[in-house]
């Protein structure tokens, strides 16, 4: 296999993770027991380390893809851009909850649960959106 489809396979392989994880969000939130909700922040936090891990590779692939495409139509540059845009501020958002970590004390236990469902909800929306962000960007550049 070439370099880049054994990248484009770890990539797909990491995104399927990430979107597999976070499935089970939503009936953790509706158990309401702390054990399920520490358990997801647990697995989000996992989540939001791997991205962030692998944030600045989507940063290189974006300027190898410029570099390249030097005369790419300004909306195929555009596209580029909105991805990496929204890549970085879901990103942005999510090192924001975890930094909080509303609801949570600093070892990932449930101090208030309305928060920690709350933290835990809106910090898997924005890994979502990271990695369908991430997902879009690789498209348009492998």
């Amino acid at each position: 296999m070439s370099k880049l489809s054994v990248s484009r396979l770890v990539l797909i392989a990491a995104l399927m993770a990430l979107l597999l994880a976070s499935f089970s969000t939503i009936s953790v939130v509706a158990k309401g027991n702390t054990q399920g909700l520490e358990e997801k922040w647990d697995q989000l936090i996992a989540n939001y380390n791997r991205q962030s891990i692998t944030h600045e590779s989507v940063h290189h692939w974006a300027e190898v893809w410029m570099m390249k495409n030097k005369d790419a139509s300004s909306a195929d540059k555009a596209k580029i851009e909105r991805h990496l845009g929204i890549c970085n501020s879901a990103l942005a958002g999510a090192t924001a909850i975890v930094t909080k970590h509303e609801g949570f004390d600093s070892n990932g236990k449930v101090v208030d649960k309305a928060a920690a469902r709350k933290s835990v909800m809106d910090l898997n929306k924005l890994l979502l959106l990271h990695a369908a962000s991430v997902r879009n960007l690789s498209a348009h550049v492998n």
